[in-house]
């Protein structure tokens, strides 16, 4: 058996009869191909807008690895199983050879010569020469941990959005380990908003804003330089001219759409913490806490300006922690749990502490020095008290300002949908906090209470 992939297509010689699939790739495709032959990548991330293919070079990818690595194991992941359904899946199964391969819409995938079994039930494809392709989603990404894997395919990575892309591609680099190879990723997306898929490809940072160790490769790929898209005026009229066209025609980045701060930017409310050092009052501090556990628990620690402009400095945020022990913290000769929101905090400046109503959590903070008290948590009132301080003065300043270190915060800001809010699910964690912060220094401002508050005044 013996395979090549061309711009002119790909001859498959499957027993004794020859194959030709009709293959044909275009340009941007063709060098993410070479890159995920070069052996000089750990992930390769095809990125691209509406119609560019990336379903079919992910697919087509994973095929031909199997032919010619046999009893290869590969993986191919979707958003989720009802997701992945019509979109990933349908087109992994429309690659084959043959005709009627797809099985949700009545076909089988064993109607393609180069199949041997599939197993429905555990979604796993075995080829002819003993090579396995397993259809995964990224909500269960943990069951593929014990695994190891010659290829791996993910697809619409930017919308894995009950996924830690961070934890996931740590996951699945450790299971590319196999002595066949070619142990290398591809990941395949459009953007969507400046968040965790962002910071990954684009900015390559980790977590706390270091350089990535995995080598990432981008191939950025426009919709309109590909010459197998029908309809191409139509994606045009769609797009272009529009807010959307950088993202979903260019393979670039976007702010989401029916964003809650719409009027947040990174050009306008993100700062180094180098440049805003000497503008902070440095005796000033108030803090935001969300409670969480299955989501994360986040603790926000804001500064103001000289000119009473709110800055978010820094931020905990880290799902399954815990609050941690006061008694240790007030004990000096006892070290704090590692980890905790209260270990984040020791080092801190004291300063008073908005909190979510969780009476536990906020006993915990006052036994360990902290003075926290229940935020105002009305939604509405907390939106707009935010919006208001993002807005600029006559001098160009905003109310609020964000340390470009704080990700998450600067990721919920972009992120963060009017359909979401109030909802279960709702990447709004750090928003939720600091709108806690916000709005109740708001409301007690507008009260005339005591020193602790000021009103906006640049």
């Amino acid at each position: 058996m013996s395979s090549a992939l061309t711009s002119d297509g790909v001859d498959i010689d499957i027993r004794d009869d020859g194959l030709d699939l009709d293959w044909a790739f275009w340009d941007a495709q063709l060098d993410a191909l070479d890159a995920l032959r070069s052996g000089e990548h750990d992930l390769i991330v095809f990125r691209a807008g509406y119609g560019s293919g990336k379903s079919i070079l992910g697919s087509r990818w994973i095929h031909q690895t199997a032919l010619e690595v046999p009893k290869s194991d590969n993986l191919v992941m979707a958003q989720d199983t009802a997701k992945g359904g019509p979109t990933t899946y349908k087109v992994f199964f429309e690659e084959l050879p043959g005709r009627d391969t797809v099985p949700d819409e009545g076909g089988d995938p064993e109607n393609s010569p180069i199949v041997e079994d599939y197993n429905r039930n555990e979604r796993r494809l075995t080829y002819i020469n003993g090579a396995v392709a397993r259809l995964g989603s990224a909500d269960k990404w943990n069951r593929y941990a014990g695994a190891e894997f010659n290829a791996i395919w993910c697809d619409e990575v930017a919308h894995y959005s009950n996924t830690d892309l961070y934890k996931l591609n740590r996951m699945l680099l450790s299971r590319q380990r196999t002595a066949q190879g070619p142990n290398v990723a591809l990941w395949t997306s459009t953007g969507n908003g400046f968040n965790q898929f962002y910071d990954f490809v684009e900015r390559q940072v980790d977590p706390d804003g270091e350089p990535l160790t995995t080598r990432v490769h981008n191939v950025v790929a426009d919709s309109r330089d590909n010459p197998f898209l029908p309809e191409k005026d139509k994606l045009r009229r769609q797009f272009e001219g529009t807010a959307a066209e950088e993202q979903g025609l260019a393979g670039g980045f976007a702010a989401a759409e029916g964003r809650v701060y719409d009027r947040f930017s990174r050009e306008r409310h993100v700062v180094t913490a180098d440049a805003i050092a000497d503008r902070i009052v440095d005796d000033w501090r108030m803090y935001a806490y969300d409670a969480g556990w299955d989501d994360p628990r986040v603790l926000l620690e804001i500064g103001k300006t000289h000119r009473d402009q709110y800055i978010v400095l820094a931020e905990y945020y880290h799902s399954g922690a815990h609050v941690g022990d006061p008694d240790k913290v007030r004990d000096p000769e006892r070290d704090p749990d590692p980890g905790t929101a209260l270990a984040w905090l020791t080092s801190r400046p004291k300063g008073e502490m908005f909190c979510e109503h969780a009476p536990a959590d906020i006993d915990k903070f006052r036994r360990a020095g902290w003075e926290a008290r229940k935020a105002e948590k009305d939604i509405d009132g907390g939106i707009d008290a935010v919006r208001e301080r993002l807005e600029l003065d006559e001098d160009g300043r905003p109310g609020v300002l964000v340390v470009d270190e704080c990700i998450n915060t600067i990721q919920e800001f972009l992120g963060y949908q009017e359909d979401e809010v109030g909802k279960n699910g709702a990447e709004d964690h750090a928003m939720d906090a600091l709108r806690y912060a916000v709005f109740t220094n708001t409301v007690r401002s507008d009260d005339g209470a005591g020193s602790g508050s000021f009103a906006r005044s640049f």
